[in-house]
């Protein structure tokens, strides 16, 4: 049994989209993608950033912080823990700001 999902907006909801909330979804939208993008882009630096270190400088990586304790040791660690705190910044802004401009849409 094929089944084909169709993605069609229920006409209550289309026929109730005025021109000025369209206007305002789709400046959301915008605003959506453009977060989305920097955060994208500010972790994309980041990885980058400390690939070209390991690639192009790998004494500085290698700089004894302390006994047992590496540059590299310290960063690598660190990349990983930016990509949690970019998504928890995303997630934060999603909750608080994007879901309530669309609640508002809607009702």
């Amino acid at each position: 049994m094929d089944q084909q999902l169709a993605l069609v907006a229920p006409a209550s909801s289309a026929d109730s989209m005025t021109a000025s909330s369209a206007h305002s979804m789709t400046a959301l939208v915008r605003l959506r993608l453009s977060i989305a993008l920097s955060l994208s882009a500010t972790m994309v630096v980041i990885y980058f950033g400390f690939m070209a270190l390991f690639a192009f400088d790998k004494p500085l990586l290698g700089t004894i912080l302390m006994p047992g304790l590496s540059l590299c040791i310290l960063l690598g660690p660190a990349v990983i823990v930016s990509s949690f705190v970019l998504c928890l910044i995303y997630v934060i802004w999603a909750n608080s700001v994007f879901d309530n401009s669309i609640e508002q849409l809607r009702g």
